[in-house]
Parts: structure tokens; C-alpha cells; sequence
């Protein structure tokens, strides 16, 4: 039977919003599972494309900076900066990421999932539905609408992995 359930350990409305954050993370590291250098780091036939290294780089930023950022309404802690050493964007796009094995990628993704699931575990329903006001940004945000929009932010990359793991097997196959 396909059904949601709520994440143990949660109070249950959380907990169902993050066991769809949980289950768009198995679906994105299926996509990724065994996986070579040179397919995680393909930028496309040109080479002006993101690769799926720099996506899951992406995807592991985005949720420390909803975080930190928004949900907490500060600046990403000086412990994770070696865990996120590369900036967010260069020249306007998402940084490219080399040299970095899938391995690491995917402990990088553990890591900041397990921090944001920690982090969450300590918040009551009126705090997870409590609007904040990150610095220097023109909006409000709830930690509910984060864990929605992260869902739909992995997922969205998810089709965008599946599509240049696609393209880069047919350009390597010649």
C-alpha cells in the first residue's frame, strides 16, 4: 500500500512533512547510486551546464541556508563552513563543483539532513507554524512552508539529475 506516515519521533503534522522530505532524499540518492567521476561531474556536451555534483552540492546549501537563514533568522554557523566550502553562487550561477567524489556528496547530503531533522525535532506546532522575517529579505516564512518548498525544490532537481544522468550515458556511449 503507497500511503504517507509521519516521521517517528515527531509530533505527527511534522512528521508528515518530514517523511516527504525523507522520501524525495531516497529518491534522489537512487538516482545517484553508483554513479562514476565523470558522469557526477558531466556539464553537458558544451560544458556550460550544472553537473549532478554541483546539484547535490546545491540541494545540501539550499536546506542549511532555509535553515540558518530564514527558519532562525541568522547566518549559517561557522562549524558547517567546512562541511559548505564552496559559495553559493559564482558569477551569477550555482557554483561548479569538482574533485568531489559521490561519496562525499552524499555524506555532505546525510549531514545537513540530519542537522535540519535535528534542529526541527526541537519545535512545538505553534513554532513550526510561527512566521519569521529573515534579515534583509521582504518576506515571512514558516518553518512548514520551508520543509514544503524543500521538498519541491529536491524533487525539482531530482528530474533535472535524471535528465543529465540520461543525457551524459548517451553522449559517453558515442
Amino acid at each position: 500500500m503507497l500511503r504517507g506516515e509521519a516521521l517517528k519521533g515527531y509530533p505527527e503534522e511534522i512528521g508528515r512533512w518530514l517523511w516527504a522530505l525523507q522520501q524525495v532524499r531516497v529518491h534522489t540518492l537512487s538516482l545517484v547510486k553508483g554513479m562514476d567521476q565523470r558522469t557526477l561531474e558531466w556539464q553537458g556536451p558544451r560544458g556550460d551546464e550544472n553537473s549532478i555534483a554541483t546539484l547535490l552540492y546545491h540541494i545540501a546549501i539550499v536546506e542549511m541556508d532555509w535553515l540558518y537563514m530564514d527558519i532562525h533568522e541568522g547566518a549559517l554557523p561557522e562549524r558547517l563552513k567546512g562541511e559548505l566550502p564552496f559559495p553559493f553562487i559564482t558569477n551569477g550561477k550555482l557554483t561548479v563543483v569538482r574533485g568531489v567524489t559521490l561519496e562525499d556528496a552524499i555524506a555532505r547530503l546525510n549531514s545537513t539532513r540530519r542537522i535540519f531533522l535535528d534542529d526541527i525535532a526541537t519545535m512545538s506546532i505553534a513554532d513550526w507554524r510561527r512566521p519569521r522575517s529573515p534579515k534583509n529579505e521582504d518576506y515571512a516564512v514558516t518553518p512548514e512552508w520551508v520543509a514544503f518548498h524543500l521538498v519541491e525544490h529536491e524533487a525539482g532537481h531530482g528530474f533535472q539529475i535524471s535528465a543529465v544522468k540520461s543525457r551524459a550515458a548517451r553522449f559517453f556511449a558515442g
